[in-house]
């Protein structure tokens, strides 16, 4: 990725992280907010690797933002897909098309095809991912929150 690289998450970026968590889950991108119980939770999950892929976006040497890759497999598809959790890139470096360089990371990483959600009024976000090929389902996402 030119001037741009994804690395895995480590202990050393929890501060970082933390931040820029904060930022996505108060300017609009996530549904709800987050319990700060809930981020440190989850950032356990996210180093340990056995769910979900965490990974420090780095643009000419600075940390961008990150992103949070889960991988499940899909008969309807055929394999290995990839579920974009969470992609953040910090508002100083949008539009320089780091989001667009994430994608061919993820998409040529051998899956068979990526999912995500967005917010409906994320229009930054829709427009990049409709350009980039994604199409919405006809079909209602659910879910059930058990805790």
């Amino acid at each position: 990725m030119a001037n741009a690289v994804l690395r895995k998450l480590t202990e050393d970026d929890r501060e970082s992280f933390f931040e820029m968590s904060r930022d996505f889950y108060s300017c609009g991108a996530a549904h709800t907010p987050i319990s700060e119980e809930y981020r440190i939770n989850f950032f356990k999950e996210a180093l340990s690797g056995e769910f979900i892929n965490g990974y420090i976006i780095e643009y000419n040497g600075k940390t961008a933002g990150y992103a949070l890759i889960a991988y499940y497999s899909s008969q309807e598809y055929g394999g290995k897909i990839a579920l974009f959790d969470e992609l953040y890139i910090k508002p100083c470096f949008r539009g320089q098309g780091i989001g667009k360089k994430v994608f061919e990371f993820v998409e040529n990483s051998g899956v068979v095809a990526c999912r995500l959600e967005v917010e409906r009024t994320n229009l930054r976000a829709l427009k990049l991912y409709k350009a980039l090929g994604y199409k919405e389902f006809d079909y209602i996402q659910m879910s059930k929150k058990l805790k």
